[in-house]
């Protein structure tokens, strides 16, 4: 438990079918997922294990199938943690071909970083889990009667992506955030900031209820099960909800007859190949700048700075900003 090591022996991985490719991993982003499964001992196959989940590098080598990419290509990727050689937290990684694309023209290897575990799990959420249609070009809110989308957790990275793209789509976003990240996040698009600070989950759920009434009929979970039953509980008691906890529900929990949870399982992008659209969908979003990335903080020194920059994204509250290595 909650033992790391830097192995410079460990040997570069290798290409094993026609449709993999090697990377040069350059940035690497850390999320919550990488020292929970360490402290708590789960998504760890064996021991020793390579964990991490999403990188940015160079296309060092790619497989006979491989024609979209070359050696050179600026590339990022999601990866699985059951397979060792795609563990992020190591100098070269390997991925199949149809996880990895190409970093968009205006974003940095450190920026591309956060998009294989953040960026994507908010892109599939809103349009597989959500059932959102994927759109060309900025929706209008409905007025007067917007639709609306809750996110808890909204300074949360995966927040940030989440409200961008969801206000993009026409929703009258609503977030629950810290007073300090509020006008971060009015800048990415949400129209209701309800801050949390030394307030109780009651009291928030009553300013939500306030905002969209019985009319909340797509919510999002980003903290904890805690929060996700509070979530829940903002939603329409009518209407036909879709609710994405991403931290799941506590396993008591039974769900309104009207509400529809949604499990949102990010293994799927490497395991359903034509979870590929959601990624390219990503890309030409960032593009065209109308996603942005969020706020960086960057921790030079390669792997062996990887064990600080997870104690520091343990300690939590970064301010919406990511930690990249």
């Amino acid at each position: 438990k909650h033992t790391y090591c830097v192995d410079d022996s460990f040997p570069v991985p290798e290409i094993q079918n026609g449709d993999e490719i090697l990377i040069k991993n350059c940035a690497v982003g850390l999320n919550p997922i990488d020292w929970k499964s360490v402290d708590w001992n789960f998504c760890l196959p064996e021991f020793p294990w390579v964990t991490g989940r999403e990188m940015a590098g160079v296309v060092a080598q790619v497989g006979e199938n491989v024609t979209e990419f070359k050696q050179g290509d600026r590339v990022w990727t999601s990866t699985y943690y059951r397979d060792i050689r795609s563990g992020c937290f190591q100098d070269y990684v390997i991925a199949p071909k149809h996880t990895v694309k190409s970093i968009p023209s205006n974003l940095t290897f450190e920026a591309a970083a956060c998009l294989g575990v953040c960026g994507l799990t908010a892109a599939m959420t809103l349009w597989k889990w959500l059932e959102v249609p994927i759109f060309d070009t900025p929706q209008a809110t409905q007025d007067p009667k917007p639709d609306f989308l809750l996110v808890w957790g909204g300074s949360s990275i995966t927040g940030q992506f989440l409200i961008q793209l969801a206000a993009y789509s026409g929703f009258e976003v609503i977030t629950v955030a810290s007073e300090k990240t509020k006008s971060l996040l009015l800048g990415l698009g949400a129209k209701h900031i309800i801050t949390r600070d030394d307030k109780s989950n009651d009291d928030i759920v009553a300013e939500i209820r306030a905002i969209g009434g019985d009319e909340i009929i797509k919510g999002v979970d980003i903290v904890g099960p805690e929060t996700a039953v509070y979530c829940m509980k903002a939603l329409s008691s009518k209407l036909p909800v879709r609710f994405a906890p991403l931290s799941f529900l506590p396993k008591d929990t039974v769900a309104p007859e009207n509400v529809s949870v949604q499990n949102v399982e990010m293994k799927w992008f490497i395991l359903d190949k034509s979870s590929e659209k959601y990624a390219v969908a990503l890309n030409g979003l960032l593009e065209k700048g109308v996603v942005k990335t969020p706020q960086l903080e960057i921790l030079e020194g390669g792997v062996d700075k990887i064990e600080e920059g997870l104690n520091l994204q343990k300690r939590g509250d970064r301010g919406g900003r990511k930690i990249i290595v």
